[in-house]
């Protein structure tokens, strides 16, 4: 009886849940056709003359209302009218609007207010009866409201009626469903329940060898399978239980011995990472002092280059002067031609003057005394042209040597000049490996710099690596732990798997 006092109250409640859930739904549909058919009146009064909408709503025992913009009356219909009257000049396409409102007696009242728009047929009665309130007004213009309002008490009472009835059904029927599920609950549920529930009390007291009765076909019968099936499951998932114990006890003691092992290995891991760590740090100041002598190569390089360049410049400079000497002793040697045929041209006057003594002295001694004078003279004059032939035979050797020495000075210079073009393109070539030198030792810094970046990076993954082999070892002392709690456990269980009966 326990399992169907709270299913009975669910039942209770769920049905008076429905119940209300009903009668709301049935109100709000009174509501709306009661709403409905006040709107369909108020919008059709507008197109009746006003005296027949008036008797039309008193004899079905509701007010019309019937207000010219600005008259709203006073009181709660007025404000209703005068709400109503914003809404409809705020939203021209709103055809109707609802309010609620006390009457005088309490009883709660429902007005539905339409816009009055201007119609032709409208100006026209009116001016048949001499109203000239809409005079200026053209068609479609919002000049009033009309509306129609009717008291609610009485749907308000068929509501509380259906309400009662409805509870007064409800209440019936609860009890004739009561009654009947106690009855069939007690023969087809409790009874199977209570020997099921048996069976389970000898389970939670440790005897796993007991079976549900299990003869019907219904949910409690195969409740009763069921548990049976887990009883065996669980009967069987002990003696697993029994037989992984001994497993872990067994394997936790070669955990153990395996998180020593480890230990050691991560200790020896610890030593070799700081023996790295330190070569690290030899490598790294290694590439820095390789790194400063690069950049000093490389300024030797830069300042061999710009004196091979002075060196080129001085060759050029050379080779410029030896020309410059080449063209002055090419003058010295057409100088030296001129100042031979000079010598030659003196030989011959020498020759001739030679003759001309000769026979002037002949022609002396033809004239005896007479031209005694003239042959001393012309004794002199031939002394003065052997003199004159001796000299002019001396210079022409000296002429002679001074060629000779031109034309080997011509021939040095131009030896000098192939050599300083061969030192010049020599020049050349150490400039271009100069700078070449220059560009690898660039490119050797700077691969020494990624270099150095690099073993900074693996002495920050060494370091890494000690934190980590630091944390592995407290870990591995956390396992040595934990294996030996696993020991510990398994021999629990082993303990508790004895104490069922299995």
């Amino acid at each position: 009886m326990t399992l169907f006092l709270p299913l009975g109250t669910t039942l209770a409640a769920l049905f008076v849940v429905l119940t209300l859930l009903v009668s709301r739904s049935q109100s709000a549909r009174i509501h709306e056709d009661f709403e409905e058919n006040l709107r369909a009146i108020g919008t059709n009064s507008r197109y009746m003359l006003h005296g027949e909408a008036e008797a039309y709503a008193k004899q079905a025992g509701m007010a019309y209302h019937r207000v010219t913009l600005g008259q709203a009356g006073q009181g709660p219909e007025g404000d209703i009218e005068r709400t109503a009257t914003r809404a409809f000049e705020a939203q021209p396409g709103l055809e109707s609007f609802t309010g609620s409102y006390a009457g005088a007696d309490g009883a709660p009242w429902m007005y539905v207010v339409t816009p009055g728009r201007l119609q032709e047929s409208c100006q026209t009665c009116h001016q048949a009866l001499g109203i000239t309130s809409f005079d200026g007004r053209k068609p479609g213009d919002f000049v009033a409201t009309f509306g129609i309002s009717r008291s609610t008490a009485g749907i308000v009472r068929q509501e509380r009626t259906f309400q009662w009835a409805a509870a007064a059904t409800g209440l019936a029927t609860l009890l004739v469903m009561g009654g009947l599920i106690a009855y069939f609950v007690r023969r087809i549920i409790l009874r199977p329940l209570e020997r099921l529930g048996a069976s389970i009390t000898q389970v939670a007291e440790g005897d796993f060898t007991v079976l549900a009765e299990a003869k019907t076909e219904d949910e409690i019968g195969v409740l009763a399978r069921t548990f049976n099936g887990m009883v065996e499951r669980l009967n069987r998932a002990l003696r697993d239980v029994e037989t992984a114990s001994q497993g872990v006890a067994s394997g936790a003691t070669q955990l153990a011995a395996s998180a020593e092992q480890i230990f050691k290995t991560v200790e020896e891991t610890a030593r070799v990472g700081e023996d790295l760590r330190q070569a690290g740090g030899g490598v790294r100041e290694a590439l820095q002092r390789l790194g400063a002598n690069i950049a000093r190569l490389d300024e030797n390089a830069l300042e061999t280059g710009t004196r091979t360049k002075a060196a080129a410049q001085d060759t050029e400079d050379g080779a410029r002067a030896g020309k410059d000497a080449e063209g002055g002793m090419a003058a010295i040697r057409e100088a030296t031609g001129q100042i031979l045929q000079a010598v030659r041209i003196i030989q011959e006057i020498a020759r001739q003057t030679n003759l001309l003594s000769l026979n002037a002295a002949i022609e002396a001694a033809k004239a005896g005394a007479q031209g005694k004078g003239f042959a001393v003279v012309a004794e002199e004059v031939r002394k003065l042209a052997e003199r004159s032939a001796t000299a002019a035979t001396e210079i022409r050797g000296l002429t002679d040597q001074t060629e000779a020495a031109v034309s080997r000075g011509i021939e040095s210079v131009a030896n000098t000049l192939g050599k300083l073009d061969s030192i010049r393109d020599r020049i050349g070539e150490v400039t271009l490996q100069v700078q070449g030198v220059a560009d690898l030792s660039r490119g050797q810094e700077a691969a020494s710099q990624e270099v150095d970046g690099l073993m900074a990076g693996t002495a920050d993954k060494l370091q890494q690596n000690a934190a980590a082999t630091q944390e592995l070892a407290a870990t591995v002392t956390e396992i040595t732990r934990t294996a030996e709690e696993l020991s510990k456990v398994a021999d629990g269980l082993r303990v508790l798997v004895q104490r069922f009966r299995l």
